[in-house]
């Protein structure tokens, strides 16, 4: 009788409660399959070149405020007939060169300093006008202009709207596709889970259809012999088909499980050769939740997105604006027969000058369309109740997979007190059997109570598991 409890069945279920973290190169560890999710996933690649992509581009909205250098230079040769050629020359030849650094300040000031340097020649001049018919001269001029707006971008609100705005869009983009990419790697650990699980659950089921032939193969015999009535065997053999279909519904799980896995890493097989590390029930209840972060990826985005609303009204704004501004210059100038001279000239204060102005401009309707500006205040308002809304869900969904998992884990105590109970009470029918005290039909209906439990078990670590993957998108 002995050989209807299958010791295979013992050495699978020592396995499971042996569940051990032992790194063995065996086994294809989660760490490593992660790796390979990295480096074969075309998306992964995708979401990490955006990611490093939107955090470099993110500076662009400084370029602002970078200083410019702008050069320019020309030389002329002119021989063309002049309408008066008592004045005009028969020739002339000039050359201009001109170097600038210009920068824009947060505070909408803009400020260039310049050197300008050129020359002029003229022959064929009246003699009487210009001795020898000749008439030169060269000049330099360094130049300081500043300009402050008052109105329109006063102080730099339209200035620093700008740079707001570039930056706030490479952001954006940078955490939601952070956040997305968090994501991606969870869903990568639960599918791992899932396999591990999934095949482990496959074997159970096996032993658990196993046990139910042997029953239902025991209760005919019985019904043969007529020691038991014909409804026993109905309900064994309808408790048989059952076991069927749910080894079916693993066998379907443990594929979509397994071609899940290989999606995962740009394959299309259904098929995985790999062993998987096993787990063990200590591990599972010593798995501590993720450190969660003040701010998490997907707020971030949110608040980016509400700073790219929140500039765009403003540019939207100023452009409607009158323009006013203040400006002023100082410029030292030197103007010489020769070029020494006047740039000698044109860097001393020799020869100031200073100049201070208002300039002002304006649509022909100031103001705007009442319309216009409840649209752009109802567009703010959207932003920032998406922001409100994203940190809502943001805490609801943490704090709902933080209460799953501590429940999980409560109910895990629970299913690894059931399975110790279940094995004892087996290994006490074994007992009585050997005693001559029980049939074999209890032996093989307790077995199976302690595969289902063995189950329940195996169902609750897969559920842990998950929570705990799926938590770390919301970690540090």
């Amino acid at each position: 009788m002995k050989r209807l409890i299958p010791f295979c069945l013992y050495l699978l279920l020592g396995a499971f409660t042996a569940f051990s973290v032992f790194a063995n190169p065996q086994y294809l560890q989660l760490e490593d399959y992660l790796e390979q999710v990295k480096t074969k996933s075309p998306a992964i690649k995708s979401s990490t070149l955006q990611i490093e992509g939107s955090q470099e581009s993110s500076l662009e909205g400084h370029l602002i405020y970078n200083p410019r250098l702008s050069f320019s230079g020309y030389y002329m040769d002119d021989k063309r007939e002049g309408v008066g050629p008592l004045y005009a020359g028969s020739t002339s030849t000039s050359d201009n060169f001109n170097l600038a650094l210009d920068q824009q300040f947060s505070t909408g000031t803009t400020a260039k300093l310049s050197y300008n340097i050129g020359s002029s020649n003229t022959s064929g001049l009246n003699a009487f006008l210009a001795p020898g018919g000749k008439f030169n001269y060269s000049s330099g001029l360094t130049e300081l202009d500043i300009t402050q707006p008052i109105w329109k971008n006063g102080f730099g609100v339209e200035t620093r709207a700008t740079s707001d705005l570039a930056e706030a869009s490479s952001l954006a983009s940078h955490y939601a596709e952070k956040f997305k990419l968090k994501q991606a790697f969870s869903q990568a650990e639960s599918t791992y889970y899932r396999l591990a699980i999934a095949r482990e659950s496959y074997k159970l089921q096996e032993e658990v259809l196993d046990h139910s032939k042997k029953i239902l193969e025991w209760t005919n015999k019985r019904v043969r012999n007529q020691l038991t009535d014909k409804a026993d065997e109905l309900q064994a053999n309808a408790a048989y088909q059952s076991r069927q279909l749910e080894i079916e519904a693993a066998k379907n799980e443990q594929r979509s499980a397994q071609l899940a896995f290989n999606v995962l890493r740009s394959s299309a097989s259904d098929t995985v050769e790999e062993s998987l590390a096993p787990l063990n029930t200590e591990s599972l209840l010593n798995i501590e939740s993720p450190k969660k972060a003040d701010v998490s990826d997907d707020v971030k985005a949110a608040e980016q997105s509400e700073r790219v609303t929140v500039s765009s009204n403003e540019l939207s704004k100023q452009k409607a604006q009158p323009d006013l501004s203040l400006f002023g210059s100082i410029a030292y100038n030197g103007v010489d027969t020769y070029k020494s001279p006047a740039i000698s000239e044109s860097f001393s204060t020799k020869n100031p000058m200073y100049k201070i102005g208002i300039q002002f401009s304006m649509p022909l309707f100031i103001g705007e369309n009442s319309d216009i500006r409840s649209g752009r205040m109802k567009q703010q308002l959207a932003a920032e109740s998406l922001t409100l809304q994203t940190k809502l869900v943001n805490a609801q969904n943490w704090e709902d997979l933080d209460k799953k998992f501590s429940e999980a884990k409560g109910r895990l105590k629970m299913a690894d007190s059931l399975v110790k109970a279940q094995k004892e009470k087996l290994d006490h029918e074994k007992y009585r059997f050997n005693l001559g005290r029980t049939t074999t039909f209890q032996v093989l209906t307790y077995e199976q109570d302690y595969a289902q439990a063995l189950i329940t078990r195996l169902r609750i670590a897969q559920e842990i598991l998950t929570n705990h993957a799926l938590m770390k998108a919301y970690s540090l």
